[in-house]
């Protein structure tokens, strides 16, 4: 009984396709130029390293061991501080706006 699986017809149709890549330089151009594109894309263009995100702080103990973190995010280029909260409900109420636990 035979295997579903033929190496040989696979290496015709392997075959058959690098023949019409060879007649076809419009698809062959696109199978090799699209995804030098993206590379160029998407290593230098696109940036998905954030800088100065917008923080707010809350800071429910003042002891060393939080003030060494708070004193590293201040420090980081990440973090952008826009305020300190005193507690839990901020200096405008609610932190984001219009989101409330519902618990």
């Amino acid at each position: 009984m035979s295997s579903w699986f033929s190496w040989s017809r696979w290496l015709g149709i392997v075959a058959k396709e690098f023949i019409q890549l060879k007649r076809d330089r419009l698809t062959f151009g696109m199978i090799v130029g699209i995804p030098v594109i993206q590379l160029t894309l998407f290593g230098y263009a696109i940036n998905s390293d954030p800088k100065h995100l917008p923080t707010a702080l809350l800071v429910a103990e003042h002891s060393e061991f939080s003030r060494s973190i708070v004193a590293s995010m201040r420090n980081s280029d990440y973090f952008a501080f826009v305020g300190e909260a005193a507690d839990e409900e901020g200096p405008g109420g609610c932190w984001p706006p219009a989101v409330r636990n519902s618990w």
